[in-house]
């Protein structure tokens, strides 16, 4: 065991019990380069079944097609997350104030626009083993840039360091807001 505990989003989901009513990984948070659900970590390559541990996938679409995925362990998204500043963790808390849960992805849960409107659109999941612990959450590029105008420029290097060592055939001129797993903050 990491110590590993529940997300501070899962909090924002009313009636939701920690662990009560997990759902299976859906497909859409499946890897579309790994052929099913993610099994290690993006970082550290800790099995993500056999852990135990909380972790966080992302995936940043661009219509369709994904164009940056990753599932990150609690410690991998811990570290991140500790190289941001006090000022940003509170802009962001700030942030996730407007977050409207709804168990349906089909639409940013920040602004409410619908999905098939996004250009460029971030899916996330808090999970644990192989089931989603919360319903999914749909970030748009708007909220997203959004989120990264209130962030400190040494939080801004904190994920662009982040992504530099972890992902190394990124092309640096590719965005990925956001790149801070907000389960772990």
């Amino acid at each position: 065991d990491q110590g590993c505990k529940i997300p501070w989003l899962m909090r924002s989901w009313p009636d939701h019990p920690p662990e009560e009513g997990m759902t299976s990984i859906p497909r859409a948070l499946f890897s579309a380069y790994g052929a099913g659900p993610f099994k290690t970590c993006s970082v550290c390559s800790l099995s993500l079944n056999e852990s135990g541990c909380l972790y966080e996938i992302q995936k940043v679409f661009h219509g369709k097609e994904v164009i940056f995925e990753m599932a990150v362990c609690e410690t991998c998204g811990g570290e991140v997350c500790r190289g941001f500043s006090k000022e940003s963790l509170e802009a962001l808390k700030g942030f996730f104030a407007s977050f409207k849960p709804d168990p349906k992805a089909n639409h940013c849960h920040f602004c409410g626009l619908p999905r098939s409107a996004l250009r460029v659109y971030t899916v996330m999941g808090a999970c644990k083993g192989g089931s989603l612990i919360a319903p999914s959450i749909v970030l748009c590029e708007r909220c997203g840039e959004n989120i990264e105008a209130r962030l400190s420029k040494e939080t801004r290097e904190a994920q662009n360091d982040f992504i530099r060592r972890n992902f190394p055939g990124v092309p640096q001129d590719l965005d990925l807001k956001p790149t801070f797993c907000p389960s772990f903050l």
